[in-house]
């Protein structure tokens, strides 16, 4: 499969020597990012736009940070004070080494993990400080067990008014004052609202639980990590002063499975997602030869290239990966949609905003990759 190598140059011209080797179908379209990026190009942090091989409308904006960056808080006030890092900003966890695996990693992107970002001040200076489910996780970019072997992670951004960011940064602020009121829950198939809690029936349900255990305490919040941010950007437009009588908003209805209306798109569809809004004419092939495809089997061939859970992940969603391979060879027809999506509880992934922001939806736009590799 061929691949785009990135490779960076110091002043000197020297090749330093790193590939961030990543397959076309997991990049961002062009037309889903922003405008106004600044131009950094400083001996700690570069940024470049980084072309797929075999698509001109699919692309990274790679940010390079030094590789002695990675896990300290010198990474965090490097991407905030040269404005690359936006409060209510998503973070997204970027596993390369998931490409040429199993289908199930392909349909996810490469994507593991999504966080917050919010930008502080400190001693007049500015720091990126993230909001994520493990709360242990929440850091100045440099928990160890989050960021200690995270080589890259994308950045997406909202569409936000300031008095959105405002509301977000003090519950944000008051959330991170009670860590003892939030767990993480393990099972990314079950959101809350699927669980039979009292009073969470719905999705709205589970963001007024939230804004309810932030300020008042009560039960302790599990939930997982894209959960977390999902409920959380549902605050967006009430303050803690106005709950609870301010307007929550849920930020995006959760997924389906599967959607066959243009450009609507659901969690098995970040691929198709991409590959439709660049106009790849090879999307058909892409996809069932590329996306829906196991190219390793064993535990040992994905040992050190992915987690043992998510491996168990990935094989018990098989049958599925190959009805869905089944459905992009027969021409997508509409009569297996209902058991594509049979099984599938309306969620919200860590891949979901990523395919939310690649369909062109709910105003997430791409903002970079910052990759520790200078």
């Amino acid at each position: 499969m061929k691949r785009l190598f990135i490779f960076t140059f110091c002043l000197l011209l020297l090749e330093v020597g790193y590939a961030l080797d990543v397959p076309d179908f997991m990049m961002a379209p062009k037309s889903t990012w922003i405008s106004g990026f600044p131009e950094l190009n400083k001996d700690d942090i570069q940024a470049e736009v980084a072309t797929a091989a075999q698509d001109p409308n699919l692309g990274l904006r790679l940010v390079h940070l030094k590789k002695s960056y990675q896990a300290t808080r010198r990474a965090s006030q490097t991407l905030a004070e040269n404005g690359v890092i936006e409060s209510g900003d998503i973070l997204l966890s970027l596993r390369p080494a998931w490409a040429d695996t199993l289908a199930y990693a392909h349909v996810q992107m490469g994507i593991s993990h999504a966080a917050l970002a919010f930008v502080v001040e400190m001693d007049g200076k500015k720091y990126v400080h993230s909001l994520e489910s493990p709360m242990s996780y929440s850091s100045f970019l440099d928990s160890p067990h989050q960021y200690g072997d995270l080589d890259a992670f994308h950045i997406l951004r909202p569409t936000l008014t300031d008095v959105e960011k405002s509301n977000l940064k003090q519950w944000a602020k008051l959330a991170m004052s009670h860590p003892d009121r939030f767990a993480f829950f393990s099972d990314y198939s079950k959101p809350m609202y699927k669980r039979g809690l009292p009073g969470v029936d719905r999705p709205i349900d589970q963001i007024r639980l939230l804004a309810k255990v932030i300020k008042n305490g009560g039960p302790t919040f599990h939930c997982y990590c894209s959960e977390f941010v999902w409920s959380f950007l549902g605050l967006r437009k009430c303050s803690p002063d106005e709950f609870p009588n301010g307007n929550l908003e849920m930020f995006f209805d959760p997924l389906k499975g599967f959607y066959q209306d243009d450009p609507k798109a659901g969690l098995t569809q970040g691929p198709d997602a991409a590959l439709r809004k660049s106009g790849n004419s090879n999307r058909t092939q892409i996809l069932t030869s590329k996306v829906f495809v196991d190219f390793l089997d064993s535990p040992s061939d994905l040992q050190g290239r992915m987690s043992s859970g998510h491996q168990a992940v990935a094989r018990a969603n098989k049958p599925k990966m190959e009805l869905l391979k089944r459905y992009y060879a027969s021409g997508e027809p509409a009569d297996m949609v209902p058991g594509i999506n049979q099984g599938i509880i309306e969620n919200f992934s860590p891949t979901a905003f990523m395919i939310r922001s690649d369909a062109g939806l709910n105003g997430l736009r791409y903002v970079g990759t910052v990759v520790f590799d200078k």
